[in-house]
């Protein structure tokens, strides 16, 4: 039997791609290894590990290296890979990390597989041919291209089959990539030049693989990519159109069972057409996740993001205004802290912006540098321990947030006498920390609106359903800035709070 490991980094649609790496590794024969950071028993000899990394940061390099080390310390006779983001960009850089056997970039990710087991045979075949002769010919052709820029490139298009299914699996989400790539070029990032402009999967083709999903059982479908809101740009333009809101017009006319969840978004692509859809379609999750970045005005200008305060103000307003169920839209918002340039009067008027705006909570970022990138030669840099300091004062700002947000649904539960709905049951747990002594089985999952919540199910098998749940407390978690509902089925459709 021949083993791999696979170490993915980063962002969901390092995800996809390596769902699709291990279905085809696994079709040619092959067997994960899922221990395999730690080999300390030799349980198997692993051939072949895989990175499929992220540079997104140099902290993101960093944990690329880290782990295509560790990786070789566990299993030194294995053949290391790393793919992905950072061997796209930056392969000399890791071409000095001692154990790496080959680079394979993104723009050769679809042909990965085919690559990397006709280079594992040729070592077998010769195993004279050590680590450093297989990385200095990986390194040709690569290290010439990562410093073109990326429109002047050939670029794959993005995967057009879905991953296949598991029937294993315990997973209750699938993800779906229709695009890859980004446009922006925003003055702090990398990836347009570790995953090329944007390009989009045909509407038939998502249509087809979400019809897939749903066959296999999946109840959540989460649209995914680089820059979803770059959707269709790429497309001809004949008059059709193929943006993203008629894509999930289609998608929520011609399929007919999972729900949908949106992937990140820039506030300006949140439009009147997209709000308009959440109105009338339950299947379409009134959950956001929005790439704010900042709310400082001139800090997003250095940033080189494409809108204002006002359009995020529009964009928040909108979303606030949906007759959505219990708790309302839920809306996550990223926030990069201590930018070049973000002085402490701009960082305290950003602070008080984001005060007065509707959001759930934040998922908050103290600037790191990423070589290469406009951003580090910004002056204004922001010493280190007060981008540490900012970045506690806003996950104060979104815990207190959360917080609130779940004792007004806990509240609103009560008053109305209305469960939780819409829960997909996802796994077992463990009981919380005051119900330990319950000898029930529990088990956790989301609702359509984000809210995570927590619930004994005896002895019933209920993974994969749509459950609701009557909450009886909130438990706030205040090392993880996380908040969760504790409660009870319900076990018939005459709901009563007790």
């Amino acid at each position: 039997m021949r083993y791999y490991v696979l170490h993915t980094l980063g962002c969901k649609a390092n995800l996809f791609d390596s769902q699709l790496i291990e279905a085809e590794l696994q079709k040619k024969g092959w067997t994960p290894f899922r221990n395999g950071l730690r080999n300390s028993l030799n349980e198997v000899q692993v051939d072949i590990c895989l990175v499929n990394s992220c540079t997104v940061t140099d902290e993101a390099d960093r944990q690329t290296r880290k782990i295509a080390a560790r990786l070789h310390r566990a299993h030194p006779s294995a053949m290391i890979v790393v793919t992905g983001c950072a061997a796209e960009i930056d392969p000399e850089r890791l071409a000095e990390s001692k154990g790496i056997s080959y680079l394979i970039g993104n723009r050769d990710k679809p042909r990965l597989v085919e690559m990397i087991l006709k280079k594992w045979e040729e070592r077998t075949a010769a195993p004279a041919q050590d680590s450093q002769e297989l990385l200095d010919a990986s390194l040709k052709g690569y290290t010439e291209m990562a410093s073109r820029h990326p429109l002047d490139r050939e670029w794959p298009g993005v995967s057009v089959e879905a991953p296949p299914f598991d029937p294993g699996s315990t997973k209750t989400r699938a993800f779906m990539k229709i695009q890859e790539g980004c446009n922006s070029f925003c003055t702090y990032c990398v990836i347009p030049y570790g995953r090329g402009p944007a390009r989009s999967l045909d509407a038939d083709r998502v249509l087809a693989n979400i019809r897939t999903m749903e066959a296999n059982g999946f109840q959540e479908i989460i649209i995914t990519g680089t820059n979803i809101g770059d959707y269709g740009s790429d497309f001809p333009e004949d008059g059709q159109d193929r943006s993203l809101e008629s894509l999930l017009e289609r998608i929520l006319r011609e399929t007919r069972r999972a729900r949908i969840r949106i992937g990140s978004l820039d506030p300006t692509e949140i439009t009147p057409r997209l709000l308009k859809l959440l109105r009338s379609e339950e299947r379409l999750c009134p959950h956001f996740h929005v790439s704010l970045q900042s709310a400082s005005e001139p800090v997003l200008k250095l940033m080189k993001r494409r809108y204002g305060l006002a359009e995020v103000r529009t964009a928040l307003e909108a979303i606030a205004s949906l007759a959505a169920p219990v708790g309302g839209a839920f809306v996550g918002m990223d926030v990069i802290t201590g930018f070049p340039g973000e002085t402490a009067e701009r960082f305290e008027a950003g602070l008080a912006a984001l005060k007065d705006l509707p959001w759930s909570r934040l998922h908050i970022f103290p600037y790191s540098e990423r070589a290469g990138t406009p951003a580090t030669r910004l002056p204004g840099v922001v010493p280190q321990q007060e981008r540490v300091e900012r970045a506690r004062r806003l996950s104060e700002l979104s815990l207190n947030r959360l917080e609130a947000h779940g004792k007004a649904v806990l509240e609103q539960c009560r008053q109305e006498q209305i469960p939780l709905s819409k829960i997909l049951v996802e796994s077992r747990c463990r009981p919380p920390a005051n119900r330990k002594s319950d000898e029930q089985i529990w088990a956790s999952g989301y609702s359509n609106n984000y809210l995570r919540t927590y619930f004994p199910v005896g002895g019933i098998s209920s993974r994969n359903q749509l459950v609701s749940v009557i909450p009886e407390e909130l438990q706030v978690d205040r090392a993880a800035g996380e908040v969760k509902f504790i409660g009870k089925l319900v076990e018939d459709n005459t709901f009563r709070y007790y």
